[in-house]
């Protein structure tokens, strides 16, 4: 037979000042690990989301699948774009960008630019403009919805109209694009033209075809075979996703660990608490034992005091991570949202009641295995 519920509450109010520390504990317990859970999807999702089977990559041939490292000479990238096979065509343009990608400097902050032609909105269709237009005249720059993030800059020195200096020169801010779940979204876009002669560039990085059907791919692959005089090598974009992904999965892995770390600091914290009780009430509980309450139901009593005190921490984490809802964050290779959806709220919930199980098991077993004469004299 179990100790009533209304014993368990009662205790729980006569240490409100600890109560009130421990659920601030696992509250806080609680958001960094939805965070870290949060990341961790974001980082994959970067890696993956974009990826479609009818997009493929000509980079350099000895860049391998690392779009870094590929250099293509301008002159190969545009006799490959308006020669290769098997690329869609719309309205008599070729889906074939040729592009620069490259890290660039405002000050001290660094952000992703990306040269481009206007190929470039056919081949990356899930990038949208939400705002103004696309660079069609010198030096002007769409920006995406996270490139503030990426570069830490506020979001008001991004909105259309504003000029950003970049690479010692002026860029007007004609556009903003959103591209959700993408790597697209921490970049801005300016001209092809523009983006080399700032940058001093002569050379480029890689043409992106979209094909008119996926099993074009082959022929893109003999015709990149074949072209050894333009040193490229196609690489479809789900092989380059996939890299991308492979690259960020310790990142993702050090998140998990992370959020591990943060239930076992809950736990100890829920543990510290049950201590405190235990040897608080070490006569209390000796008395229920003497009037015939098993030590069993004392442990449970015990272990749903920390189990209640760790629920209530984590409801209110999950609350407050679904009051603030999506935060933009940046990491070396671009920047993402982190949205805490539900399943990241569910297992942060989860992870504050185990660690509150966790917490109260160890002090309920030291609690009833303590001799009844000695606890009834209070030496715990």
């Amino acid at each position: 037979m179990l100790l009533p519920f209304g014993y368990v509450l009662r205790n729980l109010l006569r240490r409100r000042a600890r109560t009130l520390a421990t659920i601030g504990g696992i509250t806080a317990t609680t958001l960094l690990v939805i965070a870290m859970q949060a990341f961790a999807n974001g980082m994959l999702q970067a890696g993956a989301a974009g990826a479609r089977s009818d997009v493929v990559f000509l980079l350099g041939i000895s860049a391998e699948v690392d779009l870094v490292r590929s250099v293509v000479p301008r002159g190969s990238a545009e006799t490959a774009a308006a020669s290769v096979p098997g690329v869609l065509t719309v309205d008599g343009q070729r889906a074939a960008s040729v592009e620069l990608h490259l890290a660039t400097r405002n000050g001290d902050r660094v952000g992703l630019l990306r040269g481009v032609t206007e190929a470039a909105y056919l081949v990356h269709e899930r990038v949208q403009m939400v705002a103004g237009r696309e660079p069609r005249a010198p030096f002007e720059l769409a920006v995406g919805t996270l490139a503030h993030t990426r570069m830490g800059l506020p979001a008001a020195d991004f909105a259309v109209g504003r000029t950003l200096r970049l690479e010692h020169r002026d860029f007007t801010i004609v556009g903003r694009f959103a591209a959700p779940g993408t790597i697209y979204e921490a970049e801005m876009w300016a001209r092809l033209p523009d983006a080399m002669l700032a940058t001093r560039r002569e050379d480029i990085s890689c043409i992106v075809l979209r094909l008119a059907t996926p099993d074009a791919l082959t022929d893109v692959q003999t015709f990149a075979g074949r072209r050894l005089d333009l040193e490229i090598a196609a690489v479809p974009e789900t092989e380059l996703m996939r890299e991308l992904a492979r690259s960020l999965s310790p990142i993702a892995t050090l998140a998990h660990w992370l959020a591990v770390l943060a239930v076992a600091a809950g736990a100890f914290a829920c543990a510290n608490t049950m201590f405190a009780a235990v040897l608080a009430r070490t006569r209390e509980l000796a008395t229920l034992r003497s009037l015939g309450w098993s030590p069993a139901a004392l442990a449970i009593s015990l272990v749903q005091e920390s189990a209640l005190v760790a629920l209530a921490g984590g409801a209110i984490g999950s609350l407050l991570a679904l009051v603030i809802g999506q935060v933009s964050l940046r990491y070396p290779m671009g920047a993402l949202t982190l949205e805490p959806d539900a399943w990241s709220r569910l297992l942060g919930l989860g992870a504050a009641l185990a660690s509150g199980l966790i917490g109260g098991i160890v002090p309920a077993i030291r609690a009833v295995r303590l001799p009844l004469v000695e606890a009834l004299g209070g030496r715990a």
